[in-house]
């Protein structure tokens, strides 16, 4: 079937060379290749009219970087090296930051960005109503650059959620096909956000709205989540060499038709006993013999029988792609339950429940890495800390937020410090507390004043405290002279991150050999310092 497009735009591009061969002229070639551009542009998919942001303009004549407020420092959990931080400023700041610090390494992105309903969605500090014309290419543009980083940032088996309603449902759906690939596209979950109908008005004759969405991509090729196990009747009393199993006798009566003398070789060394023969062929047995799944249990040769040697007869719960309010409760809990952390009204109407977040990152490892870009209320960063408590697990969360009407100090914060805080908090944990700042890239002294925040970046990159004990820092020639003279009484030292002007000695060199060293600046502002003749 003949392509008309095709044929049209061909056809067009013929008489453009045309044209170039009459108007050789600068001011005429140049807006022939600018038409020429858009005939060769893309042809299927999501097409916006692009749009920058003051944030932008200011990253032309500024480098973002973190500064630390310790007075917010929360050491709920003192038995533990691990932070978890929040970030308040920009998120477009803050992730061109974490692409330094976490490109690769993030297991898990939940975001709820705002839903452009012409009431929720502020742009350059204006509300974007639905009477504006470029309403859906404002927030096409604002998403493209912050999801085009959420790539970069997550790991090779990492995954992203993106809540949403239908106000961008469709051009979401789109963006992230173009962003992460169609092919990486898990599902659409939908998630029951309310039961309460609105009877105010007209409004109780319309169609009610249920429920929400959440697109589901992946960096990773298989898809492969961790699944709840349903009680069965599968049972492992016995310890075998590989932990918990199953014990099954695998001989069987030798008398009369059952009588097969093929079958009465030897197992790790031992004959089946008197009238007797083996029920598994010698195959079997010795691949059982090489995995190490056959033992000598009371005299006995028994098969060693493991939960994974069975997944196919174990039951699991599904990850249904719908998630009723039953089991993940709706917005009015979300909301109440941060109202009743907080004890007061905190005037927030779209919170996510907690149960909600849970759910998703209940189906991935529990040592994993959690971003959550539009923060708000900080639900994704108390759902990390409760499944933790519930699974002993190690997962560390990242929260980026802005500070518009004081939501990061009053609402975000207080939240965490309320449930993490080790005197009254229940969910015992650590968190640092960085602000987006700005280094001027014309400054005089760039260097200087980069190596300012460095501190800041290490405890993001590591997710720990540099307390010059296990984690250290060197900034000058005397200080590594100082490091080397009292290098035995560091004895928990895990890392050492040297500035790039301290010359080490050969005795130096030497002792660094067994030791995690880093050198700074340049690990994280190295692009910036030779951009500004720094570097070279």
């Amino acid at each position: 079937m003949a392509n008309l497009s095709q044929i049209r735009r061909e056809q067009m591009l013929s008489f453009l060379e045309t044209l170039k061969e009459q108007h050789s002229d600068d001011e005429s070639l140049i807006a022939i290749n600018q038409i020429e551009r858009e005939l060769t542009a893309k042809k299927y998919g999501l097409v916006w009219e692009e749009h920058e942001e003051e944030v932008d303009e200011k990253m032309k004549t500024h480098i973002p970087v973190f500064t630390e407020d310790t007075n917010k420092e929360i050491v709920g959990n003192p038995d533990s090296e691990d932070f978890n931080f929040l970030l308040e400023g920009d998120n477009l700041h803050s992730l061109k930051l974490l692409e330094k610090t976490h490109k690769g390494k993030i297991g898990v992105i939940y975001i709820d960005p705002p839903y452009n309903t012409g009431k929720s969605f502020i742009y350059d500090d204006n509300c974007v109503g639905d009477d504006d014309a470029f309403k859906h290419s404002k927030w096409i543009s604002f998403m493209y650059r912050r999801l085009k980083i959420a790539r970069e940032l997550l790991s090779s088996q990492g995954y992203i959620f993106i809540s949403i309603n239908d106000a961008e449902d469709a051009q979401l759906k789109l963006l992230c096909d173009e962003i992460f690939g169609e092919k990486q596209f898990v599902g659409h979950l939908t998630w029951e956000s309310t039961t309460q109908p609105t009877n105010a008005g007209r409004a109780r004759f319309a169609l009610q709205k249920k429920v929400e969405s959440i697109f589901c991509y992946a960096k990773a090729e298989k898809i492969d989540f961790v699944l709840k196990q349903i009680d069965s009747e599968m049972k492992y009393p016995h310890m075998g060499k590989f932990g918990p199993c199953r014990f099954e006798i695998i001989e069987k009566s030798d008398a009369g038709a059952y009588r097969r003398d093929s079958m009465k070789f030897e197992i790790l060394g031992q004959a089946p006993r008197e009238g007797k023969r083996w029920q598994i062929g010698e195959d079997t047995a010795r691949q059982l013999e090489k995995e190490g799944k056959v033992e000598i249990v009371d005299g006995i040769v028994k098969k060693a029988v493991y939960p994974e040697d069975e997944l196919d007869k174990i039951k699991f719960e599904p990850f249904w792609s719908h998630l009723t309010s039953e089991k993940v409760g709706t917005a009015q809990n979300g909301k109440d339950e941060l109202n009743n952390i907080l004890g007061y009204a905190s005037g927030f109407d779209t919170v996510k429940p907690v149960q909600l977040i849970k759910e998703l990152l209940s189906h991935f490892r529990n040592d994993v890495t959690v971003l959550d870009f539009f923060a708000g209320s900080g639900t994704t960063g108390q759902a990390v800390m409760e499944l933790n408590q519930e699974d002993s697990g190690h997962r560390k969360f990242i929260l980026c937020t802005n500070n518009d009407n004081d939501i990061c100090e009053t609402i975000t914060y207080k939240r965490l410090e309320k449930i993490m805080d080790g005197k009254d908090g229940i969910l015992k944990n650590n968190l640092k507390y960085f602000k987006t700042d700005f280094v001027e890239k014309d400054s005089e002294k760039i260097y200087e004043d980069l190596l300012e925040h460095i501190v800041e970046m290490i405890q993001l990159q590591f997710g720990v405290k540099v307390d010059n004990e296990k984690y250290v820092i060197i900034m000058d020639d005397e200080e590594m002279d100082e490091f080397e003279k009292n290098i035995a009484n560091y004895d928990k030292l895990e890392a050492v991150f040297i500035n790039q002007d301290v010359l080490l000695s050969t005795s130096q060199e030497r002792m660094l050999e067994k030791v995690n060293t880093y050198i700074i600046p340049d690990c994280y502002f190295d692009f910036e310092l030779r951009e500004a003749g720094e570097l070279w």
